[in-house]
C-alpha cells in the first residue's frame, strides 16, 4: 500500500509530461467516450513511471495496445517491448521462454537459450493472459519480480534484469486468488496500477469513429472505393452486442469490404450479424 501511494505521488507530479501530449497522445486508440477518456488519462499518468501495471478487460478490448502505448510514452520507449501470450505455450516451454535455459538442462535443450526477461532488459515485458500460468511458474515469476534477477533453467548463477512489467488478464485475478487458483502475493505485486478496459457494448458512442477508421484502412489495403455504411447496416452494428469487442468489429468490417459489390456496405455484407437478425 505504501509503495502504491508513492507511485501515485510520482504519477500526480507528471502533469508536465501529460500537458506535452497532443490530443490524447495515443494514436493506437480510437474513441471519445467518457470510458475511453478515463483510460487515456490513466495511461498518461502511469507511462512516465516504472510502476507495474495490470490491464484487465474482455478479450478483444485492446489490452496489448494499452501496454504498447504505455511503453511508447515511457522513458524506456527506445528499448525493447516484448509481448508474451501465456496461453500460446505449454507450461514447460513457457518457463524456458521466460527464464531461458542452459544447454543440456533438459531433453531437447541442444543449446543455451536467452529468456525473454533478459531480451526485454532495459525495456518492457508484457505478459498477456497471465491468469493461465501455473502456480509453480507464478512462484518463480514472483521471485524474479522481487529480486530483479532471473536464473535460467539448469543454471546456478542469477542474471540481473532491469524491466518494466505489464500484465493483462480477461479474468478477475482477485477472485482467482480468493479461490486459491492464483497467488495472492503475486496479484498484489502485479496490481500496483490497475487499468480496466471497457467492452465495446459500453462505449457504443465510439462506434462511428471505429467504423470510419476500419473502413478507410481496409478500403485502402484491398483497393476498393467504399464510402461508408448504409443506414440499415449501421443500425445493425448499433444493435449488436459485440462479444468479441473491437477485434470482432475489425474482422467484421474487413470481411464486409471484401464482400461489398458497390461503394456502400449493405446489411448482407455484414455476414454473421445479418444471420443473427
Amino acid at each position: 500500500l505504501v509503495e502504491k501511494a508513492l507511485d501515485h505521488s510520482k504519477i500526480s507530479n507528471s502533469e508536465e509530461w501529460v500537458a506535452s501530449s497532443s490530443d490524447n497522445g495515443f494514436d493506437r486508440f480510437i474513441g471519445n467516450s467518457t470510458a475511453m477518456q478515463k483510460v487515456f488519462s490513466r495511461i498518461s499518468q502511469v507511462a512516465p513511471t516504472d510502476s507495474t501495471v495490470l490491464i484487465t478487460g474482455e478479450s478483444g478490448t485492446g489490452k496489448e495496445l494499452v501496454a504498447r502505448s504505455i511503453h511508447d510514452h515511457s522513458q524506456r520507449k527506445d528499448k525493447p517491448f516484448v509481448a508474451v501470450d501465456c496461453t500460446a505455450l505449454a507450461e514447460s516451454l513457457l518457463e524456458s521462454e521466460l527464464f531461458g535455459h542452459e544447454k543440456g538442462s533438459f531433453t531437447g535443450a541442444m543449446r543455451t537459450k536467452v529468456g525473454l526477461f533478459k531480451i526485454a532488459d532495459g525495456g518492457t515485458l508484457f505478459l498477456d493472459e497471465i491468469s493461465n500460468i501455473s502456480l509453480t511458474t507464478q512462484a518463480k515469476l514472483l521471485r524474479v519480480i522481487q529480486e530483479r534477477e532471473v536464473t535460467p533453467i539448469g543454471g546456478t548463477k542469477p542474471v540481473p534484469i532491469d524491466i518494466r512489467l505489464i500484465s493483462a488478464s480477461n479474468k478477475n485475478l482477485r477472485e482467482l486468488a480468493d479461490k486459491g487458483e492464483f497467488r495472492e502475493d503475486l496479484y498484489f505485486r502485479l496490481n500496483t496500477i490497475p487499468i480496466e478496459l471497457p467492452p465495446l457494448r459500453e462505449r457504443k458512442g465510439d462506434l462511428p469513429l471505429l467504423v470510419g477508421f476500419f473502413l478507410r484502412k481496409f478500403a485502402s489495403e484491398i483497393g476498393k472505393e467504399v464510402k461508408g455504411l448504409s443506414p440499415a447496416a449501421m443500425a445493425m452494428l448499433e444493435q449488436h452486442d459485440f462479444p468479441g469487442n473491437v477485434r470482432e468489429l475489425e474482422h467484421m468490417l474487413e470481411r464486409a469490404v471484401v464482400l461489398c459489390e458497390g461503394d456502400m456496405i449493405m446489411p448482407a455484407d455484414l455476414g454473421v450479424i445479418d444471420d443473427e437478425l
